[in-house]
């Protein structure tokens, strides 16, 4: 599982800095322990919504770790995070399942970027547990 965040966190570092966005992508980790970068390749003409872009990398998961050749992946995408009432913040959800522990929080890793300079700054990594309904 840390390698799947450490995975996601250092690729949308690089994503951030690099173009100041977050495109959906993820990773999942093969049967042998391998962690392996995965993610939708677009027309950049023709772009699809990022949930379509989600559900398309979900379906591709799930079918792994169904077929047992993953173990465990994780989805990172940009999201909004509200913190309190008043305080709301820019993030990468990461949303992991793992075969070892099915029941595990959506992480965040917030961010923002220097008025100054333009550069990225990232905060704590937090995890939210799911509610159930």
């Amino acid at each position: 599982m840390q390698n799947l965040l450490d995975h996601c966190q250092n690729y949308s570092s690089d994503l951030l800095m690099e173009t100041g966005e977050i495109f959906p992508f993820g990773a999942l980790t093969d049967a042998s322990g391998r962690t392996h970068h995965r993610e939708v390749e677009v027309n950049l003409k023709a772009v699809p919504p990022n949930g379509e872009i989600i559900n398309d990398l979900m379906a591709y998961f799930e079918d792994q770790y169904q077929n047992h050749e993953a173990i465990g992946f994780a989805i990172a995408y940009e999201s909004r995070v509200q913190l309190d009432k008043k305080n709301a913040t820019d993030a990468v959800a990461i949303d992991m399942k793992f075969r070892d522990d099915e029941d595990l929080p959506m992480f965040y890793l917030p961010f923002s970027f220097s008025e100054e300079d333009g550069h990225v700054m990232f905060g704590e990594l937090f995890a939210v547990k799911h509610l159930k309904s």
